[in-house]
């Protein structure tokens, strides 16, 4: 037998010899063979770990994908209770505001209360009357025009002052002598020219206890055709007494 071989081997090539006579883990096939059981031993490993990880029991992290409700409750304040207010008896109250400046009108004109007004205003032929004044109408009563050229009537009259303290007359007529024409009531104006002195000194002056004054009054009116009606007032009561006086115009 090793004479076989060693003829055999003569017959072969060095490198075919070296190939031939290599050891065994450097051959070709053991390499393989090593390198397939590495890859299937990698393979095992890597479905066995795949495996695990697929049976084992999932953690889910509630904590991050849950939401917090919070519920906020409605507090509501108490409310307080009021106290009832106890209703005490009522007071009467005493109104003197009105006696205030019934007194201090009467001081001003009479100097005394309304018990000691013997006349409360009488008109008889032209002469308006009472304890506080007397207005003695002219028959100088003219229709000019006022200041604005609009048509208005002019009545002279003599004013006298019978209370105790001065007076102007223009106030006390607008206060005390209405006129109207088809029942509207005819308002003051300026008078122009030759009228305005006289108008303009009974709306300025004062006229002292006791004293006369003469002066006139000036109304605008609605129409030069309708007559004007003059009516006077109780000093008392401010009603309007019975007596009037009219104005024909036309």
């Amino acid at each position: 037998m090793k004479k076989r071989n060693t003829k055999n081997n003569s017959n072969l090539t060095r490198r075919e010899f070296h190939k031939r006579n290599k050891p065994f883990y450097k051959k070709k096939s053991f390499i393989t063979l090593i390198s397939l059981i590495i890859i299937c031993l990698i393979g095992g490993g890597v479905y066995f770990f795949n495996n695990k990880s697929n049976n084992e029991p999932k953690v889910e992290h509630k904590a991050s994908h849950k939401k917090t409700d919070i519920k906020l409750k409605k507090v509501t304040p108490r409310k307080k209770t009021a106290e009832k207010s106890k209703k005490q008896k009522p007071q009467s109250v005493k109104d003197e505001t009105k006696a205030d400046e019934k007194k201090d009108e009467t001081k001003q004109n009479a100097g005394s209360d309304d018990k000691s007004i013997k006349n409360p205003g009488s008109y008889n032929e032209l002469v308006y009357s009472s304890d506080w004044f007397t207005f003695k109408l002219s028959n100088d009563v003219k229709l000019i025009k006022d200041a604005n050229g609009d048509p208005a009537l002019m009545i002279n009259y003599n004013y006298t002052n019978k209370t105790q303290s001065p007076q102007n007359p223009s106030q006390i007529q607008s206060k005390y002598i209405i006129l109207k024409q088809d029942d509207q009531q005819l308002s003051a104006t300026q008078a122009t020219g030759d009228y305005s002195g006289i108008i303009d000194s009974s709306n300025r002056d004062q006229v002292q206890p006791g004293k006369s004054f003469d002066g006139a009054l000036l109304v605008k009116v609605n129409s030069t055709d309708d007559d004007v009606i003059m009516s006077f007032l109780n000093i008392q009561t401010n009603d309007p007494i019975q007596t009037t006086q009219p104005f024909k115009l036309s």
